[in-house]
């Protein structure tokens, strides 16, 4: 009986040791999420291709735009402001971001955040009235 035990025991500490090493295994090994053949500058067309981008740009011609392949794979346009009051030190923001659906190469959702309220409907009306109240456009920034 007691050698059925150590057996035993002995059989459950080779299974935890072999999913603790998957497991670390796992963690650490590198990934790229939505690793296609399909280059930045390629997501970036198709994300410009919007009517949301084309207007975003058309108002912030000077938007920074990066891909982000490490969540949900999206192109994000953004512009960094200063405050119109100089002893304000704090970074505001507008961006646009639109996802990518990776099988089709499609946009799909779009939202705009300005500083960190976002946007998901009327995007277009939104680019026509907003602004981000007390900041203006940095061009050193970009």
């Amino acid at each position: 009986m007691m050698k059925n035990k150590k057996l035993f025991y002995g059989f459950i500490v080779i299974i935890l040791i072999g999913l603790s090493s998957f497991v670390l295994y796992d963690i650490s090994y590198p990934r790229q999420f939505y690793g296609t053949d399909i280059s930045d500058e390629e997501y970036i067309k198709i994300a410009k291709s919007t009517l949301e981008a084309q207007k975003f740009l058309e108002k912030y011609p000077e938007a920074i735009v990066e891909v982000d392949r490490s969540g949900k794979l999206a192109v994000d346009f953004r512009v960094d402001m200063r405050p119109i009051i100089e002893t304000d030190s704090s970074l505001k923001w507008i961006r646009l971001r639109v996802f990518i659906i990776p099988k089709n190469n499609m946009p799909s959702e779009k939202f705009i955040d300005c500083n960190g309220k976002v946007i998901k409907s009327n995007l277009l009306e939104y680019l026509d009235t907003e602004n981000c109240p007390g900041y203006v456009f940095d061009n050193a920034n970009v």
